[in-house]
């Protein structure tokens, strides 16, 4: 008896083993992705860098991105594909005769498939906004119209999204004094203006953040399930240091993050929720040109909020979720899963929501490189509404962190302001990055990178492979049981 309750159990756990590796097989082949194709125009010492990305709802394998270009000469583009990402061109952002340098674009598409496209151009010595433009383009990025003018100076950080009514929503930074590298003067507040004639017109601008909060910027609006506004924006407390550009090392107190709506029909925004006040910052960056922390929708009232920090000892990526429009949030996720404090960063995440609402996670990652400077490209997805996340690499090469701009020596190598992203459930996403794989540290050339990507069924979720391993290890099991009644009914006196 002892012998054959061993040997149920021995065949018991070998199935499981078996089961096991099953399941790990499927988690394992999770994501498809392509490798990743260059979308700029090739340069030798060109930085290309800071994507965004929109899909045309009409036309769901037009594919947009916009990116910003810092050498050899201030520029930005429009690239589009028309097969999905997988082929890229692109078209110059137009300007009124005499202005030069584009700069700082981001790209959106209206529910009647109207692409919208901010920029601004820069003057002077110094290279500051002089203005805020919108163009609009019918044929996917192919051509861009003659620009409206949005706002005039100093317009930094500015960011798009266009709601189901097809109202224009733009934020950005206002700034009111500048000197190199520095915002000085009164507090510079973050402020939307929106457009409900397709951008032809736009309102006069709006305070978005709250007036207590001096020190406040990288903005993201994004339209919720209900077709409504929502701003995420980054509230860096006392650190002058970064705002004025003085020595010394990151700032040692924490960042908080702030989201709020519009009020009174629009023309004021409800005071902010901080929902997350433990931001550690771990490298120093340039006020113009921050790394935006991002938002994303899903179904219902469902929000999630994505950043980096240093609170476990080095870079990692977090998430927090609501399900009340942002009145309360969950604690926060950490979404890579490398061993903690293990020396290396995980940076600049992108969080979008699919149409199903499975959650995807783009950041930049330096786990397989221990002096912390070979870096990779990670998906991270979740089907369980961010509660627990799968990552993939999607990049299928390392590339160097050191290669790039550095505007001045207490500031790191710039990669840029934030990554692209557009998650889909009936047909491949898309993703894109800043890259330094074509480039050496003698070029400094950085370009932006895409590729597209599948996400099968959830890790451990029982494909036809695992299905097979469960049945073996049942009829495994009931074979054995079965054998040991018989043993037993023909051993009775």
């Amino acid at each position: 008896m002892k012998r054959t309750g061993f040997t149920i159990l021995a065949i018991a756990s070998a199935a499981a083993a078996v089961l096991g590796l099953a399941l790990r097989a499927t988690a394992a082949e999770e994501v498809k992705a392509t490798a990743g194709e260059i979308v700029n125009k090739p340069g030798v010492v060109d930085a290309h860098n800071s994507p965004s990305l929109a899909r045309n709802p009409k036309e769901p394998e037009w594919v947009v991105a916009s990116h910003r270009v810092d050498r050899p000469a201030f520029s930005a583009f429009v690239n589009w594909s028309r097969d999905g990402g997988d082929t890229w061109s692109s078209t110059a952002l137009p300007l009124p005769r005499g202005l030069d340098r584009p700069f700082a674009p981001d790209v959106a598409f209206g529910p009647d498939g109207m692409l919208y496209v901010t920029y601004v151009n820069l003057e002077g010595g110094g290279n500051v906004p002089a203005n805020l433009w919108l163009s609009r383009s019918s044929d996917g990025g192919r051509t861009l119209s003659r620009p409206v003018r949005i706002a005039g100076k100093l317009a930094f950080q500015a960011r798009l999204a266009v709601d189901p009514a097809g109202t224009v929503h733009v934020t950005w930074l206002q700034g009111s004094e500048v000197a190199p590298f520095q915002l000085v003067g009164p507090p510079s507040p973050i402020v939307a203006a929106r457009s409900g004639d397709g951008g032809r017109t736009f309102s006069r601008p709006t305070r978005v953040s709250d007036r207590d909060r001096e020190l406040v910027g990288a903005a993201s609006p994004v339209i919720d399930s209900d077709g409504r506004l929502v701003v995420l924006y980054e509230d860096f407390k006392e650190d002058r240091r970064d705002f004025q550009n003085l020595e010394g090392p990151a700032w040692p107190d924490p960042f908080s993050l702030v989201v709020t709506r519009p009020v009174e029909g629009g023309r004021a925004f409800s005071k902010g929720v901080e929902f997350e006040k433990g931001i550690r910052p771990t490298r120093r960056f340039l006020v113009f040109v921050p790394e935006f922390p991002s938002l994303a929708a899903g179904p219902g009232d469902t929000l999630y909020a994505a950043w980096a920090d240093g609170r476990n000892g080095d870079e990692d990526v977090f998430l927090r979720r609501s399900e009340d429009d942002g009145r309360t949030w969950s604690a926060a996720k950490r979404v890579n899963d490398n061993p903690k404090d293990d020396g290396t960063s995980q940076s600049l995440p992108r969080v979008d929501v699919s149409p199903e609402g499975r959650v995807d996670v783009l950041f930049l990652d330096r786990r397989r490189d221990e002096r912390d400077v070979m870096t990779d490209v990670t998906l991270a997805s979740s089907h369980d509404d961010g509660e627990s996340f799968h990552n993939e690499r999607l990049s299928s090469r390392p590339f160097d962190s050191r290669i790039g701009t550095k505007p001045t020596p207490q500031l790191p190598v710039d990669f840029g302001s934030r990554l692209g992203l557009v998650s889909s459930d009936d047909r491949p996403s898309v993703a894109a990055w800043t890259d330094t794989s074509l480039a050496n540290r003698e070029t400094g050339r950085q370009d932006i990178f895409a590729a597209t990507y599948e996400v099968d069924e959830p890790p451990g979720g029982l494909s036809r492979l695992p299905v097979i391993a469960v049945l073996v290890v049942l009829a495994l099991v009931f074979g054995a049981l079965s054998a040991r009644r018989r043993r037993t009914r023909t051993a009775r006196p």
